[in-house]
Parts: C-alpha cells; structure tokens; sequence
C-alpha cells in the first residue's frame, strides 16, 4: 500500500482548543495524531465536514493559532464519540 500523504504523521497525544465559528464556547480535545498539514482528534461533538474551526495549541517544535477545515469525521458508536481530521489551513509556524 503506496502512502500518499503530503506530511508524516507523528502519533501524539495533546490537549488542544478549538471553537466552532458559529459556537464561541472554546472546546477541548485530545489529539489522536499530528503532522504539518492536520490533526485528527476525538470528541464527543459532531462537527460537519467542511465546518471551520479555529484552533490553538503549542509543541516544542511549532504552535499553531489559526484555522482549519474538517476534511472527515468518523464515528466510533463503541465509545460514543468522533474521531475529526482537520487540515491547517495556513501552516503552522516552526518555533
């Protein structure tokens, strides 16, 4: 199987916010892996596809405050969640 992705997904857990732009209340949720073009995270929310969000954390090699787009979402009925992939739309800056 040829791997077709742009970026490496590094495997990392973190807190990160994000807020829905028609929802200000912040929201927080744990990363299921990262690279320099998205996440994937898990919620207990239903965000569409296509649904912006802006989004804030920090690593040691970069931080991001900026916006994203829900590419997927797939729903995991066994554990009453979602898993979302988001991709950045402005690349995070390298600190």
């Amino acid at each position: 199987m040829i791997d077709r992705r742009k970026f490496v997904r590094i495997p990392q857990s973190l807190n990160i916010a994000y807020e829905i732009s028609n929802n200000p209340k912040t929201q927080f949720f744990l990363t299921r892996n990262i690279s320099q073009g998205g996440v994937s995270f898990f919620t207990h929310e239903f965000i569409p596809k296509e649904t912006i969000l802006k989004i804030r954390f920090s690593l040691t090699e970069f931080s991001y405050d900026g916006f994203a787009r829900v590419v997927w979402v797939r729903e995991d009925t066994k554990d009453d969640r979602y898993e979302i992939g988001v991709e950045f739309m402005n690349t995070p800056k390298v600190s």
